[in-house]
Protein backbone atom coordinates (compact mmCIF):
# COMPACT_ATOMS: atom_id res chain seq x y z
CA UNK A 1 0.00 0.00 0.00
CA UNK A 2 2.40 2.55 1.26
CA UNK A 3 6.21 2.57 -0.14
CA UNK A 4 8.55 5.83 1.17
CA UNK A 5 12.26 5.82 -0.13
CA UNK A 6 14.84 8.35 1.46
CA UNK A 7 12.28 10.87 2.13
CA UNK A 8 13.67 14.47 3.54
CA UNK A 9 11.97 17.36 4.97
CA UNK A 10 13.29 20.36 5.74
CA UNK A 11 11.41 23.35 7.27
CA UNK A 12 12.97 27.05 7.78
CA UNK A 13 12.87 29.17 10.41
CA UNK A 14 14.46 32.47 10.04
CA UNK A 15 17.99 31.35 9.36
CA UNK A 16 18.01 27.94 10.36
CA UNK A 17 16.99 24.99 8.79
CA UNK A 18 15.11 22.32 10.89
CA UNK A 19 15.82 18.33 9.03
CA UNK A 20 12.07 17.29 10.01
CA UNK A 21 12.61 13.87 7.63
CA UNK A 22 16.27 12.52 7.11
CA UNK A 23 16.59 9.72 4.91
CA UNK A 24 13.25 7.82 5.47
CA UNK A 25 12.68 4.81 3.57
CA UNK A 26 9.93 1.88 4.46
CA UNK A 27 7.02 0.10 3.25
CA UNK A 28 3.80 -0.66 4.83
CA UNK A 29 1.79 -3.71 3.26
CA UNK A 30 -1.70 -3.56 2.28
CA UNK A 31 -4.41 -4.54 4.76
CA UNK A 32 -1.59 -3.66 7.86
CA UNK A 33 -1.98 -1.80 11.05
CA UNK A 34 0.90 0.33 11.50
CA UNK A 35 1.87 2.59 14.40
CA UNK A 36 4.35 5.65 13.88
CA UNK A 37 5.96 6.38 17.32
CA UNK A 38 8.11 8.73 18.75
CA UNK A 39 8.35 11.66 21.20
CA UNK A 40 7.21 15.58 20.35
CA UNK A 41 9.39 16.46 17.33
CA UNK A 42 10.60 13.21 16.00
CA UNK A 43 9.12 13.68 12.53
CA UNK A 44 6.38 11.56 12.96
CA UNK A 45 3.27 13.95 12.33
CA UNK A 46 5.39 15.51 9.49
CA UNK A 47 6.27 11.86 7.76
CA UNK A 48 2.26 11.36 8.15
CA UNK A 49 1.29 14.28 6.29
CA UNK A 50 3.45 13.83 3.93
CA UNK A 51 1.66 10.53 2.84
CA UNK A 52 -1.49 11.88 3.14
CA UNK A 53 -0.26 14.02 0.47
CA UNK A 54 -1.15 17.25 3.00
CA UNK A 55 2.81 18.37 2.80
CA UNK A 56 5.66 17.36 0.36
CA UNK A 57 8.90 15.83 1.05
CA UNK A 58 11.93 17.91 -0.76
CA UNK A 59 13.60 14.71 -1.73
CA UNK A 60 12.83 11.11 -2.15
CA UNK A 61 9.96 8.83 -3.94
CA UNK A 62 6.67 7.98 -2.65
CA UNK A 63 4.55 5.37 -4.04
CA UNK A 64 1.03 5.00 -2.95
CA UNK A 65 -0.85 1.27 -4.01
CA UNK A 66 1.28 1.18 -6.83
CA UNK A 67 1.60 4.75 -7.67
CA UNK A 68 4.43 7.24 -7.74
CA UNK A 69 2.55 9.54 -6.47
CA UNK A 70 6.22 12.30 -5.33
CA UNK A 71 5.33 14.98 -7.71
CA UNK A 72 1.69 15.08 -7.67
CA UNK A 73 0.74 18.49 -7.67
CA UNK A 74 -2.35 19.82 -5.40
CA UNK A 75 -5.09 18.99 -7.74
CA UNK A 76 -4.18 15.49 -8.30
CA UNK A 77 -3.57 15.06 -4.58
CA UNK A 78 -7.18 16.08 -3.99
CA UNK A 79 -8.55 13.62 -5.91
CA UNK A 80 -6.28 11.04 -4.63
CA UNK A 81 -7.44 11.95 -1.06
CA UNK A 82 -10.31 12.11 -1.96
CA UNK A 83 -10.52 8.14 -3.40
CA UNK A 84 -7.78 6.79 -1.53
CA UNK A 85 -7.60 8.54 2.07
CA UNK A 86 -9.46 8.38 5.36
CA UNK A 87 -7.96 10.83 7.78
CA UNK A 88 -9.14 11.28 11.41
CA UNK A 89 -7.09 13.50 13.81
CA UNK A 90 -6.51 14.36 17.76
CA UNK A 91 -8.77 17.21 17.56
CA UNK A 92 -11.71 15.85 15.64
CA UNK A 93 -12.10 18.92 13.28
CA UNK A 94 -15.97 18.80 13.20
CA UNK A 95 -17.47 21.42 12.07
CA UNK A 96 -19.68 22.93 14.97
CA UNK A 97 -22.11 24.41 12.62
CA UNK A 98 -23.26 21.09 11.12
CA UNK A 99 -24.90 17.87 12.57
CA UNK A 100 -23.01 14.37 13.11
CA UNK A 101 -24.92 13.27 10.11
CA UNK A 102 -24.01 16.76 8.02
CA UNK A 103 -20.24 16.45 9.05
CA UNK A 104 -20.21 12.57 7.64
CA UNK A 105 -21.58 13.87 5.01
CA UNK A 106 -19.60 16.92 3.84
CA UNK A 107 -17.00 14.08 1.89
CA UNK A 108 -19.84 13.34 -0.28
CA UNK A 109 -20.94 16.56 -1.08
CA UNK A 110 -17.53 17.39 -2.64
CA UNK A 111 -18.04 14.44 -4.68
CA UNK A 112 -21.20 15.66 -6.26
CA UNK A 113 -23.18 12.51 -4.52
CA UNK A 114 -26.96 13.63 -4.97
CA UNK A 115 -28.45 14.40 -1.73
CA UNK A 116 -30.61 11.58 -0.98
CA UNK A 117 -27.60 8.67 -1.66
CA UNK A 118 -25.21 10.72 0.42
CA UNK A 119 -27.73 10.58 3.47
CA UNK A 120 -28.22 7.11 3.26
CA UNK A 121 -24.82 6.56 3.14
CA UNK A 122 -22.98 8.78 5.63
CA UNK A 123 -26.44 7.29 7.81
CA UNK A 124 -24.75 3.70 7.10
CA UNK A 125 -21.38 5.26 8.27
CA UNK A 126 -22.60 6.01 11.72
CA UNK A 127 -24.37 3.08 12.40
CA UNK A 128 -21.35 1.09 11.66
CA UNK A 129 -19.44 2.76 14.18
CA UNK A 130 -21.68 2.81 17.28
CA UNK A 131 -24.13 6.02 16.37
CA UNK A 132 -26.88 4.91 14.73
CA UNK A 133 -28.52 7.54 16.88
CA UNK A 134 -26.89 10.68 16.97
CA UNK A 135 -27.00 12.14 13.64
CA UNK A 136 -28.69 14.89 14.26
CA UNK A 137 -26.97 16.08 17.55
CA UNK A 138 -23.97 19.29 16.88
CA UNK A 139 -20.50 18.58 17.88
CA UNK A 140 -20.95 20.52 20.89
CA UNK A 141 -23.88 17.57 22.26
CA UNK A 142 -21.78 14.91 21.65
CA UNK A 143 -19.22 13.18 23.98
CA UNK A 144 -15.48 13.54 23.01
CA UNK A 145 -15.90 9.50 22.51
CA UNK A 146 -18.52 10.56 20.16
CA UNK A 147 -17.05 13.52 18.19
CA UNK A 148 -14.25 11.06 17.46
CA UNK A 149 -16.51 8.05 16.27
CA UNK A 150 -18.55 10.42 14.00
CA UNK A 151 -15.19 11.96 12.77
CA UNK A 152 -14.36 8.10 12.00
CA UNK A 153 -17.66 7.92 10.36
CA UNK A 154 -16.56 10.86 8.25
CA UNK A 155 -12.81 9.47 7.48
CA UNK A 156 -15.00 6.16 6.15
CA UNK A 157 -17.79 7.39 4.01
CA UNK A 158 -16.45 7.34 1.06
CA UNK A 159 -14.54 3.94 1.71
CA UNK A 160 -10.74 4.64 1.55
CA UNK A 161 -8.74 1.62 1.69
CA UNK A 162 -6.34 3.75 3.24
CA UNK A 163 -6.97 5.37 6.91
CA UNK A 164 -4.52 7.83 8.43
CA UNK A 165 -5.00 9.04 11.90
CA UNK A 166 -3.47 11.31 14.01
CA UNK A 167 -3.00 10.80 17.84
CA UNK A 168 -7.33 9.70 17.59
CA UNK A 169 -7.01 8.60 21.20
CA UNK A 170 -4.65 11.68 22.61
CA UNK A 171 -8.05 13.87 23.56
CA UNK A 172 -9.83 11.25 25.20
CA UNK A 173 -9.72 9.25 28.59
CA UNK A 174 -8.27 5.69 28.94
CA UNK A 175 -11.42 4.16 28.51
CA UNK A 176 -12.96 6.08 25.92
CA UNK A 177 -9.29 5.80 24.05
CA UNK A 178 -9.32 1.99 24.29
CA UNK A 179 -13.05 1.87 22.58
CA UNK A 180 -11.81 4.01 20.14
CA UNK A 181 -8.91 1.95 19.95
CA UNK A 182 -10.79 -1.16 18.88
CA UNK A 183 -12.98 0.31 16.93
CA UNK A 184 -10.08 1.18 14.32
CA UNK A 185 -8.91 -2.63 15.02
CA UNK A 186 -12.44 -3.91 13.97
CA UNK A 187 -12.21 -1.64 11.16
CA UNK A 188 -8.76 -3.05 10.13
CA UNK A 189 -9.87 -6.81 10.09
CA UNK A 190 -12.84 -5.39 7.41
CA UNK A 191 -9.45 -4.92 5.04
CA UNK A 192 -8.20 -1.52 5.27
CA UNK A 193 -4.83 -0.31 5.72
CA UNK A 194 -4.30 2.05 8.52
CA UNK A 195 -1.25 3.97 10.32
CA UNK A 196 -1.77 5.85 13.36
CA UNK A 197 0.86 8.31 14.74
CA UNK A 198 0.63 7.60 18.29
CA UNK A 199 2.59 8.69 21.49
CA UNK A 200 1.31 5.99 23.34
CA UNK A 201 2.87 2.82 24.16
CA UNK A 202 -0.25 0.93 24.51
CA UNK A 203 -1.61 1.93 20.92
CA UNK A 204 2.03 0.98 19.43
CA UNK A 205 1.65 -2.55 21.23
CA UNK A 206 -1.30 -3.52 19.41
CA UNK A 207 0.11 -2.25 16.08
CA UNK A 208 1.39 -5.25 13.69
CA UNK A 209 3.87 -2.96 12.31
CA UNK A 210 5.91 0.01 14.44
CA UNK A 211 7.78 2.45 13.15
CA UNK A 212 9.97 4.91 15.83
CA UNK A 213 11.13 7.56 14.84
CA UNK A 214 13.80 9.83 16.68
CA UNK A 215 15.10 13.36 14.89
CA UNK A 216 13.98 12.80 11.72
CA UNK A 217 14.81 9.63 11.28
CA UNK A 218 13.48 6.39 11.54
CA UNK A 219 15.12 3.69 13.98
CA UNK A 220 15.90 0.05 13.45
CA UNK A 221 14.13 -2.22 15.97
CA UNK A 222 17.22 -1.78 18.29
CA UNK A 223 16.80 2.06 18.93
CA UNK A 224 19.60 2.47 16.36
CA UNK A 225 19.16 4.84 13.15
CA UNK A 226 18.03 2.63 10.27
Amino acid sequence: MIRVQQLVKDYHLGDSRVRALDDVTFEIPTGALAAITGQSGSGKTTLLNVLGGLDTADAGRYWLNGRDVSHFNPIEWSRERNRTIGFVFQSFNLLPALTALGNVELPLVYRRVPPRERRRVAEEALAAVGLPHRGHHRPSQLSGGQQQRTAIARALVGNPPLLLADEPTGNLDAETGSEILGLLEHLHRQGRTIVIVTHSTEVASRAELVLSMRDGRLLAPGGGAA
